[in-house]
């Protein structure tokens, strides 16, 4: 569901992580009339996300959470919220000790930090635009993100495919198509092929 490789599922635990540490002060106090479409949204983004990583408890206590926030039902919420966070806090903990063993490896670069031409990397680019463009499963839109990262790749490019990566985790694929697009002016502008 993350794309197929192993290091790909580690980073998208990583995104996971401090995409719900953020969350998490939203979700403190059951939400009030007002902020009820907030608080939807913000359960319907961590079920999606819970659901890519295979955390299926999770993601089925966001649902409910979600189909009555939608359904105006304050008191289910404010008695099922705090199962929830403690839930969240607890996989984002376990989550933490799996990743500690991997902190402070990295993969032995070349020293160039991007030998890769625009040409190389436009195909590909293409194709993760079309799969987001058609809101293909997540998975196939992973899997081409990790054939991409695996590529070498100057800082900048990898910053914006994390970010990429992040929308698509969060089912925010608006989002992840400007990130493509940037992506692919940041390329032809760092190669000479803009203007």
């Amino acid at each position: 569901m993350t794309g197929g490789t192993v290091d790909g599922y580690f980073n998208v635990l990583s995104m996971f992580c401090k995409d719900v540490e953020n969350r998490l002060p939203l979700l403190q106090k059951a939400p009030e009339t007002n902020t009820l479409s907030a608080f939807v949204t913000q359960v319907h983004a961590l079920k999606s996300a819970s659901a890519s990583i295979g955390a299926a408890e999770v993601s089925a206590l966001a649902d409910k959470l979600e189909e009555a926030g939608k359904a105006r039902d304050l008191t289910f919420i404010e008695e099922n919220l705090n199962n929830f966070t403690k839930r969240l806090e607890e996989l984002i903990k376990n989550i933490h000790k799996a990743l500690s063993p991997l902190k402070g490896v990295e993969a032995i670069t070349p020293e160039s930090p991007s030998n890769l031409s625009v040409p190389i990397l436009d195909p590909l680019l293409g194709e993760l635009a079309e799969a987001l463009a058609l809101k293909k499963a997540s998975s196939d839109i992973l899997s081409i993100l990790n054939i991409i990262s695996q590529k070498q790749l100057a800082s900048k490019t990898k910053e914006i495919l994390e970010r990429i990566s992040y929308h698509v985790l969060m089912s925010e694929y608006e989002n992840a198509v400007k990130a493509v697009e940037e992506l692919v002016t940041a390329n032809k502008l760092e190669k000479g092929y803009g203007n």
